[in-house]
């Protein structure tokens, strides 16, 4: 029997999700810390959850080990200490490290988490990255842009998903930039050369550090063009072809970048740009599972769940996901107009009627909910076909059918 602890902050539904797949391992009790108190938790997720502890902010590592000082204090010992949260993998590693539980430690976690240390582990090894500075205010900024010209990318050091991040072109984008992020010896921000080319993502797993599976997806276009144009529907793209040669070509590095960086089990996520020269720059790592609607895309691709295949993964030491059958794409909606609040959506079953069997599942935003600021938007489609030209006709159909007002 595994005694397995698990960082639940609150109950959305994609955790609700994670417990049941940790729970439902042979030879698991599972015990769960959240900031939610005993009395909120689900009612389908009780007779799961073996262990139950109450915790302060789990931001903070001193509050992941109270709460599993305290299962230990039921149990004897704890086997796996985990969670999935961006945000969450430095202090559980922490934690990690403070009762001596297998698994990623603080060190290699604080090289995913910390935007500017990873490019100088990466940059050192060996790995291409772009050119990045570490800025504490309007001198140093102008210093990096005379080293490297316009545009540059600013960003928080702790980011993810691309939220916050700055794309800088002139001296009045740049004030604009300093005046969101407001940079300082106590808040330095991370400068960055803009990279031209293609973006994608490259999951990979590796056990005891050595990769045993990977996938790759594109984005359509990049974040950051997204967050410079409200109007713009995103989309993501898992192909039918699990290795195309452009992948084929970046594996390499990836395993050098993982290396480099102290990973070794786990599920990670990697962006990197595929310049138009034919080179590849990585853009940033993290050692969790991806978002972006990535795990939907793969179980639509393989026809399990990679939530079930993760958790097994951080526990077992293993890793089971069937061959890909499908491809599958994803876009996210973004509503149109002015306004604050979701008025209308338009075209759904003209979209139902159009993709038919194509169609793979939806979450549609209700009129009234207020307009999301977050890149993904106010709801998603994702399609999958057994091409991958199938789904990118199938991505036109979303994009000329479905409207959010």
């Amino acid at each position: 029997m595994r005694n397995v602890v698990l960082v639940a902050p609150y109950f959305s539904e994609n955790m609700r999700h994670c417990v049941r797949c940790f729970a439902s391992l042979p030879d698991v009790r599972l015990s769960v810390l959240s900031q939610e108190s005993a009395a909120r938790v689900p009612e389908d997720l009780r007779a799961c959850i073996a262990a139950y502890e109450c915790i302060g902010d789990p931001a903070h590592a001193a509050n992941i080990i109270d709460g599993a000082r305290a299962v230990a204090a039921q149990w004897g010992t704890i086997d796996r200490l985990e969670g999935y949260l961006e945000t969450l993998q430095v202090p559980i590693a922490e934690a990690r490290d403070a009762m001596d539980v297998d698994g990623m430690r603080a060190e290699a976690a604080k090289n995913c988490r910390d935007k500017n240390r990873m490019k100088d582990v990466l940059r050192k090894a060996g790995v291409p990255v772009a050119r990045q500075a570490l800025v504490h205010g309007i001198d140093d900024v102008r210093a990096f842009v005379a080293t490297v010209g316009y545009p540059i990318v600013l960003k928080p050091l702790a980011g993810f998903g691309a939220r916050n991040t700055q794309r800088v072109h002139d001296d009045a984008s740049l004030a604009t930039a300093l005046n969101q992020l407001l940079p300082s010896a106590q808040n330095p921000v991370q400068a960055e050369e803009f990279v031209r080319g293609a973006e994608h993502t490259f999951e990979a797993v590796t056990l005891g550090g050595r990769a045993v599976w990977s996938s790759s997806t594109s984005y359509l276009p990049s974040p950051l063009t997204v967050l410079e144009n409200a109007w713009i529907q995103y989309a993501v793209v898992l192909p039918r072809e699990v290795q195309p040669p452009h992948v084929q070509a970046f594996a390499e590095i990836n395993a050098k970048a993982l290396a480099a960086l102290g990973v070794r089990d786990a599920l990670s996520h990697m962006e990197w740009f595929l310049r138009d020269d034919g080179s590849a720059v990585v853009s940033e790592v993290g050692a969790r599972p991806p978002g972006a609607n990535i795990m939907p895309l793969l179980a639509a691709g393989h026809g399990a769940d990679p939530w079930l295949a993760w958790a097994r993964l951080m526990v077992e030491r293993t890793w089971q996901l069937p061959e890909r059958q499908f491809a599958a794409g994803t876009v996210f909606l973004r509503a149109m107009g002015g306004g604050e609040v979701v008025r209308a959506v338009e075209g759904v079953e003209a979209l139902r009627n159009r993709l038919g069997p194509t169609l793979h599942g939806m979450k549609l935003p209700r009129p009234g909910q207020p307009r999301s600021q977050h890149y993904e938007g106010d709801g998603w489609v994702i399609v999958r076909h057994p091409q991958t030209e199938g789904v990118m006709a199938a991505l036109q159909v979303v994009y000329d059918t479905l409207r959010v007002r």
